[in-house]
Formats: C-alpha cells, structure tokens, sequence
C-alpha cells in the first residue's frame, strides 16, 4: 500500500453549502472547477487582481485593458458571463 502525500495549502474539500462564489471570497483566489459538496478543487496559484466589471466590458475589453490573454482570462473566471459589478480575476 502506499500513502498520498499533498500539499495541503493547494487543495481545499467543499463542504455543504458552499458555492464557488463563497470558496472565492474566502480564499481570495479563483475556481476553475465544478463545486459540489465533497469536491476537492485544486487553488490556483500566482497572483491576482480583483476587477468588479462595469458596463460594456467583456472578456476581450478586460484583456486589453490588463495587458492579459483572453483565452487565459477565461479559464481562470470559468467562462462565467460578464455583465456589470461581476467579479473577475485577473492574472498580473
């Protein structure tokens, strides 16, 4: 048999209740993943900005701005749709 070994600080179990937008406030990171109770998601790391959205922006317009790849800034914010006071991470 052999034991598995992780980094804690990586990793963090949902509990009951819990949605992505709670774990996001919380760890003050993004969640790239699918959030049900018992789901172990993996913390992304690097560091991030906090941008609330305003009217008119995008996934492009937001990339432009923040000099960042929109492809990238879309994973990171799990294809959720922009629309204004959105929160939005931004990798700087």
């Amino acid at each position: 048999m052999f034991t598995l070994v992780t980094d804690k600080s990586k990793y963090f179990r949902v509990k009951r209740g819990q949605t992505a937008v709670d774990i996001e406030r919380v760890l003050d990171t993004p969640v790239c993943a699918r959030v049900f109770e018992g789901a172990v998601i993996r913390i992304s790391e690097g560091k991030f900005l906090k941008y609330t959205a305003k009217p008119g922006d995008s996934y492009k317009t937001v990339a432009v701005k923040f000099g960042a790849d929109e492809e990238e800034l879309k994973k990171l914010n799990a294809f959720k749709p922009v629309y204004p006071t959105c929160k939005l991470f931004v990798p700087i």
